[in-house]
């Protein structure tokens, strides 16, 4: 009975959401993004998947930061399985705007909004060999389907807390659901401990998959045009994936430190307004990128902002500090773990909850949470007038990251076994 009544309310709630998706669509940008990509999105796919002979590989993520711990995993099964074709779908617009070209994957769409029609047509349509799922994504109705035509999934990089619906003693259907995977790879122990009291054995610790990526990142290093020049020897922060209150902390410090600093602000959303923001915020001292030309003195500017996608990840190569976006809201923060593979001290916002690498770093000692302007300018201060203690933390981050490689290896292992 309450396995029933658990699947009532999954099936309410998840219609109530698809519909106050399309009810809000008209007056938010976000909602109409996602409501015109499910336009036609299964009539896209099986024309996108017509006469396309080859084995698949399914790879489902929510997004973007999902996609970043998937794809150490879907670059191995590529060199793997040269002769599968790898399918990825996105439930986020936001996701699906920045990859939906990527070429690792030979097709990327959206996921149609879950129902038991949709989830029959798409399985049919991919028939995959073998499917993935990264950390947070859990619609049964994929999954049930997936589970009945015998294909294996795979969730990479779960990670569970004990508030979770899916440990509450009357939650039956919702700990189905974790028994739909054929196998469940923890990006943390406690995870684990909590499958094992749920009667879920068939599970592995890896850690994080985003070791391997951001590893790999570093080997890979391309310079980028017009940073060293701006820097000009001087000690640069880089503010990642920023949002307002990280850059009004940034303009702050500016006005109260006497040791001269450079700083790279790479902005979480790129559209005009946002930029137009960052540069009111600091006036005559900013530079947009795109406005470098072969007459511009770059050296004489303070401020950077990175008015285009693509490019953090290189970018905190030429940090030696580093502030990380989204900490000031739950599940806001983003990937700290670019900035800490390069080696420097860390500052992000103090919500880090859900974000066990950050609250590693922190335990470290190479990451600090800042609560105010206050904090952040103590921070600032402390790592631009000591420089053996700002070059022995990157030393050390730079270890601590080479130190928590390896998920993805074993991933593959236990898939090929």
């Amino acid at each position: 009975m309450l396995r029933k009544i658990g699947y009532i309310s999954y099936l309410i709630s998840t219609q109530a959401y698809f519909f106050l998706v399309r009810l809000i669509s008209p007056f938010n940008a976000r909602a109409k993004l996602l409501c015109d990509g499910q336009k036609n999105i299964l009539q896209t796919i099986k024309a996108g998947e017509l006469n396309q002979h080859k084995k698949t590989i399914w790879f489902h993520v929510s997004s973007l930061g999902e996609f970043e711990q998937g794809q150490p995993v879907m670059e191995a099964l590529k060199a793997q399985y040269p002769d599968h074709r790898l399918v990825l779908t996105f439930f986020s617009p936001s996701g699906y705007e920045a990859k939906k070209n990527d070429p690792i994957a030979n097709a990327v769409y959206y996921l149609p909004f879950e129902s038991k029609s949709n989830a029959q047509q798409l399985i049919s349509i991919l028939n995959p060999s073998m499917a993935f799922w990264v950390k947070y994504e859990f619609w049964f109705q994929y999954l049930y389907q997936l589970n009945k035509n015998n294909i294996p999934v795979y969730l990479l990089a779960a990670q569970f807390r004990p508030n979770q619906i899916f440990f509450k003693p009357y939650a039956y259907f919702h700990a189905h659901i974790l028994r739909l995977f054929n196998f469940i790879f923890c990006q943390t122990h406690l995870s684990e401990t909590l499958l094992e009291k749920i009667g879920i054995t068939q599970h592995l610790f890896t850690g994080d998959n985003r070791y391997d990526r951001v590893i790999q990142n570093t080997k890979n290093f391309q310079e980028i045009q017009h940073i060293q020049a701006f820097q000009n020897n001087q000690i640069t922060l880089i503010a990642g994936s920023s949002y307002v209150i990280e850059e009004q902390m940034i303009a702050h410090a500016f006005n109260q430190q006497n040791i001269p600093f450079k700083c790279i602000i790479a902005p979480h959303f790129v559209g005009e307004e946002r930029i137009y923001e960052i540069q009111k915020l600091f006036g005559n001292y900013a530079i947009r990128y795109s406005k470098i030309n072969e007459q511009t003195i770059i050296e004489d500017y303070q401020v950077l902002i990175i008015d285009q996608i693509g490019l953090l990840s290189k970018l905190y190569k030429y940090g030696q500090l580093a502030f990380i976006g989204g900490g000031y809201w739950e599940n806001g923060l983003h990937n700290s773990l670019e900035a800490a593979a390069f080696g420097m001290p860390l500052a992000f916002g103090p919500k880090l909850r859900r974000f066990p690498e950050a609250q590693d770093l922190v335990e470290m000692g190479f990451g600090t949470t800042i609560q105010n302007k206050e904090e952040f300018n103590n921070w600032l201060s402390t790592y631009l007038t000591n420089e053996q203690s700002r070059l022995s933390i990157a030393k050390s981050c730079q270890e601590f990251v080479q130190s928590n490689k390896g998920a993805t290896q074993k991933v593959m292992q236990k898939i090929t076994s």
